[in-house]
């Protein structure tokens, strides 16, 4: 009877498959398992239809008389009106113009003054959907019609802030909607110093049902 031959005994000088295998793995660079990772991952996505497809959740929509809060003002917006003219508000129109004017109350909830018109300030915050990105053109105090008021502090203060637009842009019972957007503040460094608000972007929107006053409270009482 023939004895079966007999396996060789490993060779110590020669690696076996596994230790191979484990230095082969060592040298791998470990960016390359991040874009192995990240190419799976998009495959993976492309077969459901991709990034693209995530659902954005959609703004806060708010109604009058809900406050907005962000790191610079807590605004209550309350009601939207059409006028004339509202010279008092710090606004003249054109001929063929009327005034829309908008009422909140804006509290100021961060440490130091801030400005109700400019890059930084209120009127950089909210918009007019229907008139795009335009800037109101004026804003004054509700209780004594000062123009451009600093906002102090913890103060709250009722304010008007108006846009010119065309006679027939708007009518009694139209709806606008006004948006609010979030500033960030920035700290400058090297060529520009100290604090400012930039980079506004939507927050919180909200649906206003327009009333229109004609020529205002005070001509109706004198026509009366």
């Amino acid at each position: 009877m023939t004895a079966p031959p007999e396996t060789p005994a490993p060779d110590p000088a020669r690696p076996s498959r596994t230790s191979w295998l484990a230095r082969t793995w060592d040298r791998i660079p470990t960016g390359w398992f991040a874009g192995i990772l990240t190419a799976t991952f998009l495959a993976a996505t492309a077969a459901f239809g991709g990034l693209a497809q995530a659902a954005v959740p959609p703004h806060p929509e708010l109604e009058a008389g809900e406050t907005h809060v962000n790191a610079q003002f807590a605004l209550t917006v309350e009601r939207a009106v059409l006028i004339d003219e509202l010279p008092e508000a710090g606004i003249t129109v054109e001929p063929g113009q009327r005034v829309l004017a908008v009422v909140l109350t804006a509290e100021n909830v961060w440490d130091r003054a801030l400005p109700s018109e400019g890059l930084s300030g209120l009127s950089a915050g909210v918009r007019i959907a229907e008139l795009r990105d335009e800037p109101a053109a004026a804003i004054a105090r509700f209780d004594d019609t000062t123009f451009s008021p600093y906002l102090q502090p913890r103060v709250p203060a009722e304010l008007v802030l108006t846009w010119a637009v065309d006679r027939d842009a708007l009518a009694d019972g139209d709806e606008i909607e006004v948006v609010l957007r979030d500033l960030s503040l920035r700290r400058g460094e090297l060529v520009i110093a100290g604090e400012y608000w930039e980079t506004p972007v939507t927050a919180a929107t909200m649906t206003l049902e327009v009333t229109d006053v004609g020529a205002g409270a005070d001509a109706e009482g004198e026509e009366g």
